[in-house]
């Protein structure tokens, strides 16, 4: 509920700081006092764009802030989701300031936030119904969820939601892996003919370095050979070999080493020197005779290189083993194409069971719809009755919403469903017999929408949790009997909610459990606006005011005295 509006420097408003108790809270004041000018500043606090030009004093900032208290669950379900700000005490305040250069910012619980974000948190807090004004009621989405409300048909909304963002989630990856299929499609045979020429070829990664070895041994193998057999005879076949030479120059040595240790380990170095060159004698001999003139083996080792050169040049790779990783990364490319077309039909398979669940729920809340909005229609239209639209009749229509792409099948019917089913409701309302019905969008003046309103939201009071509800001149084109039944239907609703009602009608303020009274008067050089809280007896006299007059009658005085009473 709002329990506090303190009010600096906005339109004739130098500071007002208000509390507002429960229940139905009266506003009255002379015209021109300021009312609507409090409903101007809770405008602010709902987000609407202001100027400079509300200022009081034009060097001064304005300020205007709200503080709510005893937040329903559901709404301290919704806060608890924003991120934005801290809400964990049960207590927002919003504040919003308007800067003389004319900017404004905005603050929930001293924490700036967005205008989005304060319209957000704003609607959730405050139901503003001004006399000219776009009402929440005229909005179908929003007469949609009053249908839902007393159809007890929220639960079938929700899962239909979640429903509709695992829809939105899996088309959405759909369109994503389709999208990758079809670049590479554009691709594939490419790919294919790519993989099956390297593929034919048998690349190897070290193959091409190996045969450039062989080719230039071979290519130059006379040379070779000649080299190879000078270093064996040299080193171990010819008697003045260097392997025989070692051997003569050991044996003196080997016959001294045990008179001194660095002898023996110089001995023991040359041994090794000596083994040494055997074992490369007999390994330049194997070579020896491994290498010969062989030009069918010439011939192929050419051929092959050739091979390696071209699919270098024609895949612009560097080496043998960049073709082999080429060739790798290719048939990844096919395995993942291969998975693309696996992923696709589960995909498929998945959205086909959203979209059979999707039809099972929507016809479900539907049918709740359906059941729920006789005993609406005839509840409102009573109420209807009792705040003066005595021969008006109310009705819910209830359409589904086809479309020739609608995604869902229903009854040979396509229908595009919506975040809250698959269905369009709105509010007819005949307010004259023999009149068609009409969209209430058509009723001309607030006033008018306001008691629909009224009268909607008592027929709902059991089943729903609204915000605080704030009506500009419900009064607009009634007086009397009507004025009296219409009080009582906001003192009857006013058990469940917060209302703030300014009313120019005694029979409707006498109703209030509080009453707020609005007076001007001149201050220096200016005129400005205050706010005082009403005891009984001067609630008694501003009523018979409203009765009579300025100077109102004893005559007058109890007959507000007893409108209070009754």
């Amino acid at each position: 509920m709002l329990t506090q509006l303190y009010i600096k420097n906005y339109a004739l408003f130098s500071e007002a700081d208000i509390a507002i108790p429960e229940g139905l809270t009266i506003l009255t004041g002379e015209t021109g006092a300021g009312k609507s000018l409090l409903v101007g500043a809770l405008g602010l606090i709902m987000g609407r764009r202001v100027d400079g030009s509300v200022l009081l004093l034009s060097d001064e900032k304005c300020i205007v802030e709200a503080r709510f208290q005893k937040l329903s669950r559901s709404v301290k379900r919704i806060m608890g989701k924003f991120e934005d700000f801290d809400a964990d005490d049960g207590e927002v305040i919003i504040r919003r300031e308007i800067r003389p250069n004319g900017k404004s910012r905005a603050f929930i619980n001293d924490t700036p936030v967005s205008l989005q974000m304060l319209k957000q948190v704003s609607s959730l807090l405050l139901d503003l119904h001004g006399q000219n004004e776009n009402q929440m009621l005229l909005s179908a989405d929003k007469q949609m969820d009053l249908v839902d409300a007393y159809a007890e048909s929220s639960h079938l909304v929700d899962a239909f939601g979640i429903k509709m963002v695992r829809l939105d989630k899996i088309s959405e990856e759909l369109d994503s892996v389709r999208a990758q299929e079809e670049e590479s499609s554009r691709q594939l045979e490419y790919f294919r003919f790519m993989v099956d020429e390297l593929e034919k070829a048998e690349l190897q990664a070290e193959e091409e370095e190996q045969l450039e070895q062989e080719l230039n041994l071979l290519q130059n193998s006379e040379d070779v050979r000649e080299a190879l057999g000078m270093a064996v005879e040299r080193l171990y076949q010819q008697d003045q070999a260097i392997f025989n030479q070692l051997g003569e120059l050991l044996d003196p040595l080997k016959r001294v080493e045990g008179v001194d240790k660095s002898i023996a380990e110089e001995v023991s170095r040359l041994m090794e020197v000596q083994e040494s060159v055997k074992e490369s004698a007999f390994s330049f001999q194997n070579m020896l005779d491994t290498v010969g003139s062989d030009p069918e083996r010439l011939a192929f080792l050419e051929e092959r290189l050739s091979l390696y050169h071209g699919l270098k040049l024609k895949y612009n790779c560097q080496s043998g083993a960049d073709l082999v990783g080429l060739l790798d990364s290719t048939v990844g490319k096919l395995d993942e194409f291969q998975s693309l077309e696996g992923r696709i039909g589960d995909l498929e398979q998945q959205r086909s069971k959203v979209l059979e669940e999707l039809t099972i729920i929507g016809q479900q809340l539907e049918q709740a719809r359906i059941q729920g909005k006789g005993n609406l229609e005839k509840l409102v239209t009573n109420l209807l009755s009792e705040v003066g639209f005595e021969k008006a009749r109310f009705e819910v229509a209830i359409e589904r919403n086809e479309h020739a792409d609608g995604l869902l099948e229903i009854e040979g019917q396509r229908v595009k469903p919506i975040s809250k089913g698959i269905n369009k409701v709105y509010f007819l309302i005949q307010t004259n017999p023999g009149m068609p019905a009409g969209p209430l969008s058509q009723i001309a003046s607030g006033g008018e929408v306001s008691r629909v309103m009224l009268a909607i939201k008592a027929a709902l009071a059991e089943k729903s949790d609204f915000p605080v509800m704030i009506f500009d001149e419900i009064d607009t084109g009634i007086s009397g009997e009507i004025a009296n039944k219409v009080g009582n239907v906001m003192k009857k609703l006013s058990r469940r909610f917060q209302i703030l009602s300014i009313t120019h009608l005694p029979q409707i303020a006498a109703k209030g459990a509080n009453h707020l009274q609005v007076k001007k008067r001149v201050v220096g050089d200016s005129t400005q606006s205050t706010v005082e809280t009403l005891a009984h007896e001067e609630r008694v006299k501003v009523l018979a005011e409203m009765l009579s007059g300025a100077s109102p009658t004893e005559s007058a005085m109890k007959n507000a005295a007893e409108l209070m009473s009754s």
